[in-house]
């Protein structure tokens, strides 16, 4: 008995210790040493910088980096966030950090023409809340625009935004060329496998996660790509593409195009992943400038406004903590010398260019604001992508299912050699007609969290169940389709709810209220429907599952194993239920030529000096898929014009 009794305790501190050390080596991942870094405001009280970027998110990551190459100039990043934890680095969990304190968690206002299966009515619209922004808790798909995207730009006011403008920048993150060029070359370079001693870097921070033998040995099964490094002062961007070697789903999905036809382009997904690990603009632009004495980093503080002159010339910015804030916080003043450079993203901006009193005029006068110029478009032309998830149940081992994602061997796998399916964002591959307004993303997950993705999505329990019908099977293979409208013609708009940078604002986006944009969906389903049809798929058992929503009852859904094609009406209802949003909002600080344009075309806002805007809210109309690589290459163009003007 007692050395039964010994035997227990020894397997009880034995766990103790494993569970220490795991927690230990968890928080230790989470840790990063910024010497620049400040988090009270104070300290800055009455201190003036040549440059001010509002927002460490992707755009301000660069924007920090590019303009502090410059020793002469010094460069304040103002975030109301501060480091996001280590479970934002592992890319599959991603989704973990929406709804904590790393989330603005935003919800756009009830939805007329949409969402009519959420609660309420209301989308989730999580933001990034910490340095790096929404590019530490997004899905890291990289893509940068076809040729399309920016002329369409151009004609829309946007001079030197064209294809021919962008591609510099875009080239410096994607070594493609263009046209067909890019899928040949793409494919070529991937082929090639690196080294353990390629993939495993001294200088990476995250590189002691991993066993000595690992780091000097042995290959990766993804294909890993660095970009040209153009400024030697940043990493780089990181790409990984899914190997259709190793990945059965990107192998059948990039396959059916052989039956659908060539003018369909299918293809791996590619993100910007580094050995397993997130690589967004935080880790390629702003970790290289940590030590730069040049740049300071303020954390956890809100920027309350932005103010100016009598001549409407920008002179600084006044902030307050983001903790413990509100109506009676303390205020800093911060100035600025050359330029304030706003950089929120596509829902905080348009809300501190009205409480800076530019805005339109009655809105500004409805809550006490002081007008300093008035710009109608600002926070107007609100666009986002919507997707519609199809659950396809398949008859092979080739998905991530809640089993693999809990298991041992797949936790010790990531350890190890940094790969396996938390490696991964679960995306296979994109495709879509060549030069198509829609498409379709294949999304490897074949079982999910039933509360986990209801959290996420804010579905209401029947609505959820109707588009997941496996859901209490955690060992289900499959996958979804998630079809989407490249171009929507809905339009939103966001409105301030107070004077005060604390509060929500109203984010009404107007999903689906253009018609046109249910009829580019339905496109989209169709070409899903006829994908699961083709030969690949139906090698892996491929079988869509249609939902079977009460409030669409009248319209279908199709009888079960027939081959009836849903109508468009049963399509419609569908997609008027359930459809969600991308997370890819932008426009609600539009470039244009006209006047009343909210941004000229060199990202100086209009009616005032000394301020731009450098974030997706400039897009004047959505890029074809994934905006975040696109507002990287935005911001390094920006940077420019900055640096240009700055010696003029």
């Amino acid at each position: 008995m007692g050395c039964l009794k010994k035997l227990v305790l020894a397997s009880l501190v034995t766990t103790a210790l494993c569970c220490g050390a795991l927690l230990a080596l968890w928080i230790w991942l989470g840790v990063e040493i910024i010497p620049n870094q400040i988090r009270d405001p104070r300290l800055l009280q009455d201190r003036s910088f040549d440059y001010i970027i509002v927002g460490a998110g992707t755009a301000g990551c660069v924007l920090a980096n590019r303009l502090s190459e410059n020793p002469n100039v010094t460069v304040l990043l103002v975030e109301a966030g501060d480091t996001f934890g280590a479970a934002s680095i592992i890319p599959l969990i991603s989704t973990a950090m929406q709804g904590t304190k790393y989330d603005w968690a935003f919800r756009t206002t009830p939805q007329k023409y949409s969402s009519h299966g959420l609660g309420n009515n209301q989308q989730l619209l999580p933001r990034g809340k910490g340095l790096g922004g929404s590019g530490q808790i997004n899905y890291m798909l990289h893509f940068t625009g076809i040729r399309e995207d920016f002329d369409r730009w151009e004609r829309l006011g946007a001079r030197d935004w064209s294809w021919h403008a962008m591609k510099p920048y875009l080239d410096k993150l994607n070594r493609a060329v263009d046209g067909e060029r890019e899928d040949e070359d793409e494919t070529s370079e991937c082929n090639q496998q690196l080294t353990g001693e390629e993939l495993y870097e001294t200088n990476n921070h995250y590189a002691s996660i991993l066993s000595d033998s690992d780091k000097h040995g042995g290959s990766i099964s993804f294909c890993s790509r660095k970009t040209t490094q153009i400024h030697p002062t940043a990493e780089g961007l990181y790409i990984t593409e899914v190997d259709t070697r190793d990945s059965l789903l990107a192998k059948v999905f990039t396959e059916a195009p052989l039956e659908l036809g060539s003018e369909y382009l299918f293809k791996p997904a590619r993100y910007t992943i580094r050995n397993g690990i997130r690589w967004s603009s935080y880790h390629a632009y702003l970790r290289p400038a940590f030590r730069r004495p040049n740049l300071t980093i303020l954390t956890s503080t809100s920027v309350a406004k932005v103010l100016f002159d009598e001549t409407n010339r920008t002179k600084g910015i006044l902030v307050q903590q983001a903790t413990g804030n509100g109506p009676n916080a303390q205020s800093v003043t911060i100035a600025a010398k050359q330029e304030v450079i706003l950089s929120a993203g596509a829902l905080h901006t348009p809300q501190l260019l009205k409480l800076s009193g530019i805005g339109p005029k009655l809105e500004l006068k409805r809550h006490g604001i002081a007008l300093v110029h008035d710009s109608p478009l600002v926070g107007n032309n609100y666009f986002d992508h919507l997707n519609l998830p199809l659950f396809v149940s398949i008859n092979a081992t080739a998905s991530v299912t809640m089993d693999k994602v809990l298991s041992v061997d797949t936790i010790s796998q990531y350890l190890q050699h940094g790969q396996g399916v938390l490696a991964t964002t679960a995306i296979a591959g994109i495709g879509s007609p060549r030069g198509g307004r829609f498409g379709i993303i294949l999304f490897g997950m074949g079982s999910v969290d039933e509360q986990a993705l209801r959290h996420v999505s804010n579905m209401k329990q029947d609505t959820f169940r109707a588009f997941f019908p496996s859901y209490q099977n955690t060992s289900q293979e499959g996958f979804l389709f998630l079809s989407t409208c490249h171009q929507p013609a809905s339009r939103g708009a966001i409105f301030l709810r107070d004077r005060h940078i604390d509060s929500e604002p109203f984010f009404n986006p107007n999903y689906l209220k253009d018609r046109t944009d249910i009829e580019c969906m339905i496109g989209a389903i169709r070409l899903a429907a006829r994908t699961v049809r083709t030969a690949a798929f139906r090698r892996i058992g491929a079988h869509l599952h249609w939902p079977n929503v009460k409030r669409c009852s009248n319209f279908g859904p199709p009888v079960d194993g027939s081959q009836e094609e849903p109508s468009d009406r049963f399509l419609e209802c569908i997609l008027r239920t359930s459809a969600l949003t991308g997370h890819h909002p932008g426009g609600t600080a539009a470039i244009g030529l006209h006047d009343e344009a909210v941004i000229d075309n060199q990202l100086r806002v209009n009616g005032v000096k000394g301020l731009r805007v450098v974030d997706a809210s400039i897009f004047p109309a959505p890029v074809s898929g994934t905006p975040n690589s696109v507002v990287i290459a935005v911001a390094e163009k920006g940077s420019d014009i900055i640096l240009q003007g700055a010696g003029d």
